[in-house]
């Protein structure tokens, strides 16, 4: 006696397909994108305005990068200064 073939076929269809992680609870720095748990070790500053409103955001940033972001400022600061004294 035969023995039966099976034919299974396998389909991606939404309605069987798993649904994705949900994100885990925390940030994603605003300059390397890296996502991180915890509080932001700092943040930038964006200033804009749209006609008489002016208008602030402060992103988060990750340790390693809010660190850049002070050295870069303070290494400007300094910069200036020497030029003008």
């Amino acid at each position: 006696m035969l023995e039966p073939n099976a034919i299974i076929h396998y389909f991606d269809t939404p309605d069987v397909a798993p649904a994705p992680a949900a994100p885990s609870p925390g940030f994603e720095c605003d300059m390397c994108g890296a996502h991180f748990e915890g509080e932001p070790a700092g943040s930038g500053l964006f200033m804009w305005s749209r006609g008489d409103e002016l208008r602030f955001e402060e992103p988060p940033l990750c340790e390693a990068c809010a660190q850049n972001v002070t050295l870069d400022a303070l290494t400007r600061w300094e910069a200036e200064e020497e030029e003008e004294g």
